[in-house]
């Protein structure tokens, strides 16, 4: 099984004041056992970098623990699937559902690897669900 990852995600492996830790943990174990492989577009250590950046700035964690968040998250070995052969697909969902384009670079993956997109986002995942089939929400996880 193959399945896309966001952001979201991928910080809930690192951070455990998270919103549905205990399916990200498991996605995590799944995906280490080699039960599952996980995938993203490009952009996701730039997403991650940015997240772990304000998180810092915040002061909600120290400068030393989002370098170690940093490093372990890029060490995972997350498939990442070059932006260029998204940017059609994403521009186009962007336009027709008013979604950023970084959240449908995601979207647009999931539809062309035809695979399930799981993110933490409960907001993008809300908005999404009855638009797209392929979205899952990580606290349904292994459901999903």
């Amino acid at each position: 099984m193959i399945a896309v990852v966001d952001a979201s995600v991928a910080l809930k492996f690192q951070f455990h004041d998270e919103e549905a830790v205990g399916p990200a943990t498991l996605l995590l174990t799944h995906y280490v056992e080699g039960k599952i492989d996980l995938i993203a577009p490009s952009l996701l250590p730039y997403e991650i970098l940015s997240a772990i950046h304000v998180a810092i700035n915040r002061k909600k964690i120290e400068e030393a623990v989002g370098y170690k968040a940093v490093s372990y998250l890029v060490s995972l070995g997350i498939h990442l699937h070059e932006f260029d052969e998204l940017i059609e697909m994403t521009f186009k969902l962007a336009r027709k559902h008013g979604l950023s384009p970084y959240d449908c670079c995601y979207l647009a993956l999931a539809e062309r690897t035809k695979c399930n997109f799981i993110t933490g986002d409960r907001r993008l995942y809300i908005s999404c669900q009855n638009k797209f089939r392929r979205i899952k929400w990580i606290g349904d996880y292994p459901a999903a």
